[in-house]
C-alpha cells in the first residue's frame, strides 16, 4: 500500500499503524492498557477500509 502510494504520507495508514501498536499492548502488556478498545477485528475492519 505505501508503495502504491509513492511515500505520500496517508493519515488512515497512520491510524492503523497506532490500532496495530495499541494492538500489541493489549496483548503484551496488558498492565499498560489502551486508550481505545482494539481487537484483531477491528484491525481487519480498518485495513478493509484502506484498499
Amino acid at each position: 500500500m505505501v508503495a502504491e502510494r509513492k511515500g505520500v504520507s496517508d493519515d488512515r495508514m497512520v491510524e492503523f499503524r497506532w490500532l496495530l501498536e495499541e494492538l500489541r499492548v493489549s496483548f503484551f502488556a496488558q498492565e499498560l492498557r489502551t486508550p481505545q478498545p482494539v481487537s484483531v477485528k477491528r484491525l481487519e475492519k480498518a485495513w478493509g477500509q484502506l484498499g
